[in-house]
């Protein structure tokens, strides 16, 4: 069991058993929900509690790997939590729209947004003043426009790993995409969504900040606490003398005030020893 597995109190006090009524309640969420109260939908924390074990052990695995998370939440409730985890994380997230082919479409899409920074780059250093006062403003505003949708999206350089999604009923294109392509999904599901659809369902209430508060934070506590950079290999071409060589993406390089004290002690030593 991971470590940071929350208690039924700590899901009870987040309101995370609170579904929806019975008449708007998906038949294959039942097996989930532990009874009804006034045709409401009170879902059962054992099994939740289950299911966010799942969902940890798995994204434990893939952050040892190196993975790439997508976070993806747009609705009211989750947009600014979704990208406040990201960020802190540095992974990519979409919090207004689901962009569609992001994943299907890949290598389009990539290139939109590859062709955004770009141009973001060229009018912050005045490289784009040859255009008129008009086209100026235009592009600005498309550059906003498309900042609302990708911006989320720059620092994604490759197909993601893994989704993770707020509210599988509300995503249901972007979940579409990733079962097309066989990325796995890690989706909080509320009883309206049809759980047998997501890799890691996680059926809690996904209209109570506080719940979708505490499922992310385990989410982004076990990412942090076990991400290993991957190494990939540089080939080098025949004839090159020097040996191969690897490179870790993503990892942390030391700064080079750091290096300067253990050579300040190395100093220090050599000039006792010529007294």
């Amino acid at each position: 069991m991971p470590a940071n597995t929350p208690t039924i109190e700590e899901l009870f006090k987040a309101g995370a058993h609170f579904g929806h009524s019975k008449t708007r309640s998906d038949a294959r969420s039942h097996r989930f929900v532990y009874t009804y109260r006034n045709k409401i939908s009170i879902i059962n924390l054992e099994k939740t509690r289950e299911m966010i074990e799942a969902a940890l052990k798995y994204v434990e695995q893939k952050a040892k790997d190196g993975g790439v998370f997508l976070f993806v939440g747009t609705k009211l409730q989750a947009k600014e939590k979704v990208k406040e985890t990201a960020d802190k994380l540095s992974m990519p997230y979409i919090i207004e729209r689901w962009p569609g082919g992001l994943l299907t479409n890949y290598e389009i899409i990539s290139k939109t947004i590859r062709k955004m920074i770009k141009n973001e780059t060229d009018l912050a250093e005045s490289k784009l003043d040859y255009l008129k006062k008009k086209e100026k403003v235009k592009l600005d505003k498309d550059l906003k426009k498309m900042n609302m949708v990708f911006g989320g999206l720059k620092g994604l350089e490759k197909k993601p790993d893994v989704l993770i999604v707020v509210d599988a009923k509300e995503e249901t294109n972007a979940i579409a995409e990733a079962r097309k392509l066989n990325i796995k999904v890690i989706a909080i599901a509320d009883t309206n969504a049809n759980p047998k659809e997501i890799d890691f369902p996680i059926v809690a209430n996904d209209d109570s900040k506080a719940t979708i508060t505490l499922i992310l934070d385990l989410i982004s506590e076990t990412i942090k606490n076990n991400y290993k950079p991957k190494v990939v290999e540089v080939k080098t071409e025949p004839g090159d003398k020097k040996a191969p060589t690897s490179e870790t993406v993503g990892a942390p390089t030391k700064s080079v005030g750091e290096a300067k004290p253990a050579a300040k002690k190395s100093e220090s030593k050599t000039k006792k020893e010529k007294k």
